[in-house]
């Protein structure tokens, strides 16, 4: 059972290791990763969640489509359904958050889409929002080299332990 436990242990250890990676490079490739920090696209979407946004060209988007894009009320990042699409010289969307009884006041250029949202993980958002925090960085960074260390520092002290209690019974 023990074994078990450690095993699981490392494997969250090394997943979170890996999510705070993708965290940082996503937007190097033009990916996103955010967290979800209002209930407007309740129950699709629940407050918390990780949401992987990639990006794609304007014209692969669809209605019904989840995007997030910049509002250009705010200039911050919200991700909503595509209601409508208006195509032409002036391409722009019509969006609306699920949650919502009325579409959202502003049309959305096309300039201002980040990508359509492609994965999203419930309640996992709070541990990117931390990560991305000075204390969530140096916690990310020390805690795996802390563990190793007490590890093998666990690890090379039961050897010296069962060195001696060979060496006693050998001896004596």
């Amino acid at each position: 059972m023990k074994k078990v436990a450690g095993y699981f242990g490392f494997s969250l250890l090394i997943m979170l290791i890996i999510l705070a990676v993708l965290s940082f490079l996503a937007n190097y490739f033009g990916w996103r990763v955010d967290a979800v920090m209002s209930g407007s696209m309740e129950s699709e979407i629940k407050v918390g969640s990780l949401i992987i946004t990639r990006p794609v060209q304007p014209e692969e988007i669809k209605v019904g489509d989840i995007i997030t894009f910049y509002c250009p009320l705010s200039n911050e990042m919200i991700s909503h359904r595509v209601i409508s699409v208006a195509s032409g010289t002036l391409s722009y969307f019509r969006t609306k958050g699920d949650a919502n009884e009325d579409p959202d006041p502003f049309i959305v250029p096309v300039r201002n889409i980040a990508g359509r949202v492609w994965f999203n993980v419930p309640y996992l958002g709070y541990v990117t929002q931390f990560i991305k925090t000075r204390l969530g960085i140096l916690l990310t960074l020390c805690i795996p080299g802390l563990i190793i260390i007490s590890l093998e520092i666990r690890n090379i002290w039961r050897v010296i332990i069962e060195d001696k209690i060979e060496r006693k019974y050998r001896i004596g």
